[in-house]
């Protein structure tokens, strides 16, 4: 009986260790500590007001022709613009339109950033989350930094 015991409580053991190993991280922490809330299904990206992805943080979903206007927030007096929201830290409350300086790639697709509304001019990209290459999925902005007003996912192969 004793053997039979001690057989059951290491099959449990091993059992408990097997899902622990196996289970998802409860959640995701950018390099700044902060944690992940964009990961939505993968389509999230984060845009952040400082380099570094640090300070306040928008996450949004989708793609965006114009920061000047959240479309999904849209009333009868009109469309707000997407405003930074990540409480207590530098940017909270401003514009994301001409705001961003760094950008964390939560989707699965490649996200680029663009200088100009209707996804026009220079831009930046960040190869899909969890890339393991030569670039990293997130980091500072460099030919939209500060003058960004709209971004496109593009879906691979």
């Amino acid at each position: 009986m004793k053997r039979l015991k001690a057989l059951l409580m290491a099959t449990m053991t091993i059992i408990g260790l097997t899902f622990t190993v196996m289970a998802p991280s409860a959640a995701a922490v950018t390099p700044d500590g902060t944690q992940v809330a964009c990961g939505r299904s993968g389509y999230g990206v984060g845009l952040y007001f400082n380099s570094d992805v640090s300070g306040s943080k928008r996450c949004i979903y989708g793609n965006v022709s114009n920061y000047a206007y959240n479309g999904t927030l849209c009333t009868s007096q009109g469309c707000p613009p997407y405003r930074y929201e990540l409480d207590g830290r530098n940017g909270e409350g401003q514009t994301v339109k001409n705001n961003a300086a760094s950008v964390y790639n939560y989707s699965g697709d490649v996200i680029s950033i663009f200088f100009g509304s209707g996804w026009t001019g220079p831009w930046d990209s960040f190869p899909y989350y969890g890339y393991v290459g030569s670039a990293l999925w997130y980091g500072n902005l460099h030919s939209t930094y500060n003058e960004n007003a709209s971004h496109r996912r593009t879906a691979l192969g």
